[in-house]
């Protein structure tokens, strides 16, 4: 893995435009337009994410132990540094390895920052710290503890995972674990990878598996495997098979799985030996994103908020499926043809839009879901509006409201007709096809 470049991914929010900032490790229509224009805001809820992973080592007997961290840089906490001008977080990390009988073989702890300029603090969003520390270890049975802490804020959080570390040298051909990639790209002759520590595939149409082949022969050999991607029901949603010409040493293997036929729950990768019908290596990932409906009044209400944004065609093909399953399948394809950057594991549009739903419920509200009213319908598809002129009840007047969009030139004029705090727009909301949005 010494050949590999991590990199993260940064959010240039105002323009919708993906950055990178490479890490190098030691370790192996034109009303619905507006909505790509806007500030994008989501939330991460884990501090961090864990991946260990074994590999072969050199090291006479002993297997490589790769800890693999993801750190969500919008997690952090930064303050400024007077002296430096730069604003910088300052972690705290703690690796804690025990054998089979609960013995500590590995206890290391590392403190270490991470600086921004002022402008990057800007874009935290989207971006992560990639981190890897290397141990080398017998084979067997370990717990693995990684505890995490922002001195700055005094959170913490510890992950724990279970490592079996296996015998390499006792088998003709051997397999380290498997790790999930987003993207992979060559940069000055060495490939570049944005590993998936946290385990989601969340909006990802194709994403990347590595994993290295061990051939102690002396001689190449030819073997055939097989991979499969199972739900939690048992069922495969894809298949495929592998043939590789494996040369004695380290063969790398890097293959693209599809992740169309996904629907969001959890999932398992597993690599067969096709010859004899072994399972040789595993990994559970997901595919999920925060918020996404649990059942189907939820998936229905969230197809029902998409008349600002969908066609009648693209609803009715949604509302058309027969199934709940199917009626998932399509919601996501619709949102991934939106999607302003389908390499990434996040939908920003979709985050954006259901955010402003949201925003929309606890302002506009009254005797209707406030994404259903004209104010929550005007912010839904143009988001907060540049001015806001507010004339309340006079004698000659009705209260009403004028909402102004500098960049797109328009204003929308709010009437409260009833007295009671229902804003009515004086003029419809037309579509690109000349359709009012709402009748």
């Amino acid at each position: 893995m010494k050949d590999f470049t991590f990199r993260g991914k940064l959010l240039r929010l105002s323009v919708l435009v993906i950055s990178v900032v490479s890490f190098v490790v030691l370790g192996a229509g034109e009303s619905r337009s507006q909505l790509e224009e806007k500030t994008i805001r989501s939330e991460s809820r884990q501090l961090f994410f864990l991946d260990p992973m074994v590999f072969f080592s050199k090291e006479k007997s002993k297997a490589r132990l790769d800890v693999y961290m993801e750190i969500p840089m919008e997690n952090l906490q930064f303050k400024k540094n007077p002296a430096t001008k730069q604003y910088d977080a300052d972690i705290l990390y703690t690796v804690l390895i025990k054998n089979f009988a609960g013995e500590i073989v590995e206890n290391e702890s590392v403190t270490d920052f991470v600086s921004t300029n002022k402008e990057q603090q800007k874009n935290l969003e989207g971006s992560s710290k990639f981190l890897v520390r290397e141990f080398y270890l017998n084979p067997g049975s370990y717990d693995l503890n990684v505890t995490l802490s922002d001195k700055n804020t005094k959170k913490e959080l510890t992950l724990k995972d279970k490592v079996q570390v296996p015998d390499f040298a006792n088998e003709k051909i051997s397999f380290s674990n498997l790790m999930l990639i987003s993207n992979i790209s060559s940069e000055d002759g060495k490939k570049v990878i944005t590993p998936l520590v946290n385990g989601n595939v969340d909006n990802l149409k194709e994403f990347y598996v590595f994993f290295e082949v061990y051939n102690s022969q002396d001689e190449s050999t030819v073997e055939s495997y097989s991979y499969a991607v199972v739900d939690n029901k048992e069922n495969v949603v894809e298949r495929g098979n592998l043939t590789y010409t494996l040369n004695p040493g380290i063969n790398k293997c890097f293959e693209k799985i599809k992740s169309s036929n996904l629907v969001y729950g959890d999932y398992v990768l597993d690599l067969k030996n096709n010859a004899s019908g072994k399972l040789i290596a595993e990994k559970k990932f997901s595919n999920k994103m925060s918020g996404f409906p649990t059942n189907a009044k939820d998936l229905q209400l969230m197809i029902d908020q998409l008349v600002y944004i969908a066609t009648d065609d693209q609803l009715s093909k949604i509302d058309d499926a027969r199934t709940v399953e199917d009626k998932q399948k399509k919601f996501i394809d619709f949102w991934k043809s939106k999607d302003p950057s389908p390499n990434t594991s996040k939908n920003e549009l979709m985050i954006e839009y259901y955010r402003r739903i949201q925003t929309a419920n606890e302002r506009y509200s009254h005797f209707i879901d406030g994404w259903k009213t004209d104010m929550g319908m005007v912010f839904v598809i143009f988001g907060e509006p540049d001015n806001i002129e507010r004339y309340p009840f006079q004698e000659n007047t009705k209260p009403y409201e004028v909402w102004y969009y500098y960049n797109e030139n328009k204003e929308f004029v709010f009437v409260d007709e009833s007295g009671f705090g229902d804003y009515r727009l004086t003029t419809p909301i037309w579509d690109v096809d000349r359709h009012r949005i709402r009748n």
